[in-house]
């Protein structure tokens, strides 16, 4: 099964990730942009929640790497392109390990992540 079926619906209100195809934060600055990716309730440990999480960093990550990105200020790089993950703090254990290694493979193509854990336990 490819990673967009395990996604589920596009849209899924239930879900902590509940869109898979737009941004959840966008700020651009004259000489980059930030993104952030927004997990406000806990991620369950589940074929769809790695699928959705998936589906959301690949969505997030190739902004950075469209056409439209590089003509206004290049390739991406560490000081002006970064993404943000915040979620929520009583997301299942593998979870965050699982951003975790995103954060890590971000970080290795040139741009920075930054994992912050929100919410309340």
């Amino acid at each position: 099964m490819d990673t967009l079926q395990a996604a589920g619906a596009i849209e899924d209100p239930s879900h902590p990730i509940p869109r898979l195809d737009t941004l959840d934060v966008h700020l651009s600055t004259d000489q980059g942009a930030y993104v952030g990716i927004v997990v406000a309730s806990p991620l369950r440990d589940d074929n769809m929640s790695r699928a959705r999480l998936q589906q959301k960093v690949e969505v997030s990550v190739s902004y950075f790497q469209s056409a439209e990105y590089r003509e206004k200020y290049g390739l991406p790089c560490r000081e002006h392109s970064r993404l943000w993950i915040n979620v929520h703090c009583d997301s299942d254990a593998t979870m965050l390990q699982l951003i975790e290694y995103y954060r890590a493979q971000i970080e290795a193509n040139g741009m920075t992540a930054v994992v912050k854990l929100i919410g309340s336990s």
